[in-house]
């Protein structure tokens, strides 16, 4: 694997936090849509190595001076017994520095946690409870952070008109060819203004809270001694944001019975079990503190990260697919296809998530 790595690029990365290329063993890490991440093996130490994608992270500084505010603040209430679990940090470079700047390339090295796997899916109710639980305690142990002190990374970020409208100009940017391609889609997204002016409605009332904006089920690390999650990991996105965003983005990541890539649309269904055991766990694990404006706002959000997601893939697919990874030329269209899907799909289930969403937080209230 590490022939396809920028060995002379690596080598002055790793100087610059004391080691040589020679004595290190290096694997990429993972499959993020983002950044690039190496896993570095050493005699004595195992760490993470990621070169932040630029393009996506404007101020690569600030992605990593945010890190750190968060990681100081959970690693307090890790010890002071208010965050059970292991809270990520970064490494230092031999200048004390949270990253380094290699032709014109910024690298962070990560604490690495051994022991612990992964996972792209969920198939108990048992695990989703878990998730639920581990992602809720995340965002509760921030609750007394000021989110403001926070970069915005990248503005606007789960803005749904702000992601319309570079739809918009995608659409007038592309060539025909893409356009054609992408016209069912952009019809169908056009038609949901009642459900878009829903969202800016609640928006306004909503507090806003330190959230991950990032919580697909790989971004959590299990133990591999008791098969619980141990870590949130990817805090790259972290922002002041609101509790839907987080919510739904995470059933969304765990309830579709098909990867998020899939094209095989008729095989999709939605796991009622699965998200039910997500909610329960996850309102539970804010000890009743959730505002009643919050509850309500969970039921919109699962419907609007599969909608916002599937905006933010054809926007991509239209301008070139600059932002995520892509394996193929239709990629971002596929995955577009996938999510618009999904969105269609709960919001025919929309009486029962409205059920399970309210009769939860009336049993932990």
């Amino acid at each position: 694997m590490t022939q396809n790595l920028p060995h002379n690029i690596l080598a002055l990365v790793l100087a610059q936090f004391g080691y040589t290329r020679e004595e290190c063993n290096i694997s990429l890490l993972g499959n993020g849509l983002i950044n690039h991440t190496y896993l570095v093996q050493t005699q004595h130490k195992t760490f993470v190595l990621q070169c932040l994608n630029q393009q996506v992270f404007t101020g690569p500084e600030q992605v990593t001076d945010n890190v750190d505010l968060i990681s100081e603040h959970l690693l307090t209430q890790s010890s002071n017994k208010n965050y059970a679990l292991i809270p990520i940090w970064q490494l230092r470079s031999q200048n004390n520095k949270n990253h380094v700047k290699i032709q014109g390339q910024y690298w962070r090295a990560l604490h690495y946690i051994e022991d612990c796997y992964t996972l792209e899916s969920i198939t108990t109710s048992e695990q989703a409870s878990f998730v639920g639980n581990a992602f809720a305690q995340f965002t509760n142990a921030l609750g007394n952070f000021n989110s403001q002190k926070l970069a915005d990374i990248i503005p606007q970020f789960h803005d749904l008109s702000t992601r319309i409208t570079q739809l918009n100009q995608a659409v007038k940017k592309t060539s025909n060819t893409l356009l054609l391609q992408a016209h069912s889609n952009i019809n169908f997204i056009k038609s949901q203004k009642n459900f878009i002016d829903e969202i800016t409605a609640i928006t306004k009332n909503l507090p806003l809270r330190v959230t991950h904006n990032d919580t697909k089920i790989n971004n959590l690390l299990f133990s591999n001694k008791t098969n619980r999650p141990i870590a949130v990991v990817d805090l790259d996105t972290c922002m002041a944001g609101y509790l839907m965003h987080d919510f739904g983005d995470m059933v969304r990541s765990c309830c579709a019975s098909i990867a998020e890539d899939s094209a095989e649309l008729d095989k999709m269904s939605i796991n009622i079990d699965i998200l039910t055991a997500l909610t329960k766990a996850y309102i539970a694990g804010f000890n009743g503190t959730l505002a009643k404006v919050e509850i309500n706002s969970l039921l919109l959000g699962i419907k609007l990260m599969p909608l916002m997601l599937g905006i933010r893939f054809l926007t991509d697919f239209l301008n070139g697919d600059n932002y995520f990874k892509t394996r193929y030329a239709t990629h971002n269209l596929v995955r577009a296809n996938n999510q618009l899907h999904l969105y269609k799909l709960l919001c025919q289930h929309e009486s029962l998530l409205a059920d399970i969403v309210l009769s939860t937080s009336r049993t932990t209230a």
